[in-house]
Parts: C-alpha cells; sequence; structure tokens
C-alpha cells in the first residue's frame, strides 16, 4: 500500500515460535558502529562465569523504525531503577546476526524478539498484495523487566537526552 508521500508501508506479522536462537540474559553491551548498535546479550551465573553469549547488530533504520513503538513501551513499563550490571563481551570473534524488526513485552518475565525480512521482496510483496510479510525470527531473549527497562533506555540513550 502506497502512502500519499509516495512510501510503501509494510505491514508485518511476527511468528509465535520458530526463533532459531533463544536464550535467558542477565548483562547486556551496546557498542555503537556508525549509528548501528551491536548488541550483545549475556547469561552470566553468581560465580562470575560467562555460561552463553548472543550478538546482533541493529541497523539505524532499525532503530529508528522501532523508536516510536518502543519509547510507547518504555513509557508503559517505567525508567529503569538503577544502571545495568558492568559486563564488558568477550573480545574474540563471534557470528553477529541482523534484525530488521524488534519487538518488546512482559508478562512474568520480559522478551525481546528480533527477527528479520528482506525489503526488496517485501515491496514487491505489497505491489501484489495487502496481505501481511511473515517475519523471519531471529531471536527470542528472555530477561527480568529491570534488566529490559535498562537495555531499552540504553539503546536510545542518546536521543533521551
Amino acid at each position: 500500500m502506497r502512502t500519499a508521500e509516495g512510501e510503501v508501508k509494510v505491514r508485518l506479522s511476527v511468528p509465535p515460535t520458530g526463533y532459531p536462537r533463544r536464550m535467558f540474559f542477565n548483562r547486556f553491551a551496546v557498542q555503537w558502529l556508525g549509528g548501528h548498535a551491536l548488541v550483545f546479550f549475556a547469561l552470566v551465573d553468581d560465580s562470575g562465569i560467562l555460561r552463553d553469549v548472543y550478538a546482533c547488530t541493529l541497523s539505524r533504520q532499525t532503530l529508528r523504525e522501532s523508536k516510536d513503538s518502543l519509547g510507547r513501551y518504555l513509557g508503559l513499563i517505567g525508567a529503569p531503577k538503577g544502571a545495568p550490571a558492568a559486563w564488558s563481551p568477550p573480545g574474540q570473534p563471534m557470528a553477529t546476526d541482523v534484525a530488521t524488526v524488534m519487538h518488546m513485552g512482559y508478562t512474568e518475565e520480559a522478551e525481546i524478539v528480533l527477527g528479520t525480512f528482506a525489503v526488496g521482496p517485501a515491496i514487491q510483496h505489497v505491489k501484489n498484495t495487502d496481505k501481511e510479510i511473515q517475519v523471519d525470527g531471529v531471536a527470542c531473549l528472555r530477561c527480568d523487566l529491570e534488566t529490559q527497562r535498562q537495555f531499552l533506555a540504553e539503546l536510545y540513550r542518546r536521543e533521551l537526552k
């Protein structure tokens, strides 16, 4: 569907299952690469031992397109009550996913869902039909609500000042 400004609006559907990466995390780090966010999520046990780590890049376009909905969500869940636990990601190379869609929610635990889709085929799809496009699930990440608040605030910290 085209808007009056000539933009193409793509309606997306996020899958409830099928995420190749699923993990619980209690630490995170954000590194900025020319406006893109390289984000790391980690599970560190009470002894300080790193048990799991995951890395994903969020492009500046993804951050910009998610800003309004995630800003409203942060308003709903409230600002973080404290600073996140200090943690530095491992220095060795690791596989890094790319996400073009980011959704958050919570029940007893908080959740960050990352997905992706290809823009070119999505635009072609919209020209032929008005049906939603199913996003490919990238990662389903769980944490406590305070950690999610801290992550979201850190992700948009530059714009909150």
